[in-house]
């Protein structure tokens, strides 16, 4: 049923979009994106564990890691709509986390809605309502608008990805402004109308320029009540507070992105679980086509319950709730663009400070992977 009704959607913005639009009628913009990846690594985890792997394809094969759909439409009076539908591994993925969440229904499959909103702005506010991409972190969903060919550990485990509810966004100037959000507990795509988190941000951005700007955000509330399998759907009992610091910084030809995580939450036992993250990516174009690029990370863990959310660290810290886990990340890479499309090569480095087994039951604590990626935008 859902497919239908996406599909539906779809097929009925097309013909908003061929019909000439009145004076006061509505425009579509279309949007999308595509990009495959295929990895390589010498240690293989099980299937559906990430730790230590840079894409959910092992062996090297290539697989569809997201295919990316949108429109905006622009409404009278300021008014707009926004939708994105998201498939392949990608939005396999935000399913997932969804479901571990507690969404009541989970959503499934390989097709995930991150985005369907009504936005309004006007003079100096922005207002959003509805379904929307975090604000939380330097990486996103959308790997054409990333530099690495790989996620990194903190946009799998750190952050959230997706929410539901209101973001208020107001401009003091070209170069300052805040946001003030209202939504579900983080990942949740629909509204069981009970623990809701808050959350505010400051954004400057130097000299009004989009492409250097540094972000402060703060959040708090109640989260799901219960871990994994024993969690209790619909019911918010962990509080959990967070605090964020993202930016980008340009010089000359440079580009520097960087992000610092700080979280604690609750535990249903009545201890308290904290983590603690930081990473920083680095591009240099030689020329138009060609720019090579960095990333390192690191994330510590006191309980385990950011990285014990990959099946692969769960086993190993299943006995110990202080596990004081640390896990490293460095990766480089090369990048040629054609313009919207592109293709990445890209070898990395991970490494924990706790005994892990793959799938053959070999015990490790690092991993080298080599990843080749490619997609564009339209």
């Amino acid at each position: 049923m859902r497919t239908r009704i996406t599909f539906a959607l779809i097929a009925s913005l097309a013909l908003a979009a061929q019909t000439p639009p009145a004076s006061a009628g509505p425009a579509v913009k279309w949007r999308g994106a595509v990009w495959a990846s295929g990895a390589a690594s010498d240690r293989q985890t099980p299937d559906g564990a990430l730790f230590l792997r840079t894409v959910d394809a092992g062996g090297g094969q290539l697989s569809l890691d997201g295919l990316q759909v949108g429109a905006d439409v622009t409404l009278p009076d300021g008014f707009g709509l926004k939708f994105t539908i998201l498939g392949g591994q990608t939005g396999k993925f935000l399913n997932a986390i969804t479901a571990v969440s507690g969404t009541t229904p989970a959503e499934t499959g390989s097709l995930a809605w991150p985005e369907a909103m009504v936005t309004w702005s006007g003079g100096n506010e922005t207002l959003k309502f509805g379904r929307m991409y975090t604000a939380i972190g330097m990486e996103v969903l959308d790997a054409t608008l990333n530099v690495p060919a790989t996620r990194g550990i903190l946009f799998t485990y750190a952050i959230p990805c997706a929410q539901v509810g209101l973001n208020w966004h107001h401009a003091f100037s070209g170069s300052w402004s805040s946001d003030v959000w209202v939504f579900n507990g983080e990942d949740r795509v629909q509204d069981n109308n009970r623990g809701k988190t808050a959350g505010v941000g400051l954004t400057y951005n130097h000299g009004g320029a989009a492409d250097r700007f540094a972000t402060l955000m703060a959040f708090s509330g109640a989260e799901q009540d219960g871990l994994g399998a024993a969690a209790v759907r619909g019911a918010e009992g962990r509080k959990r507070t967070r605090v964020s610091f993202a930016g980008q910084w340009v010089w000359g030809a440079t580009t520097l992105q960087w992000e610092a995580e700080n979280g604690r939450e609750d535990l249903p036992s009545g201890d308290k679980a904290s983590w603690t993250g930081f990473g920083a990516i680095c591009k240099y174009p030689f020329n138009d086509r060609w720019s090579a690029y960095g990333r390192l990370e690191t994330l510590r863990d006191d309980t385990g319950i950011r990285l014990g959310a990959d099946a692969t660290v769960a086993r190993a810290i299943a006995l110990d709730p202080s596990a004081n886990l640390t896990a490293h990340s460095g990766s480089l890479g090369v990048e040629r663009r054609w313009h919207a499309t592109f293709t990445r090569l890209e070898v990395r480095r991970d490494s924990l400070n706790r005994d892990v087994k793959d799938r053959d039951g070999k015990i490790f604590r690092d991993a080298t992977s080599l990843t080749w990626s490619l997609g564009t935008s339209f």
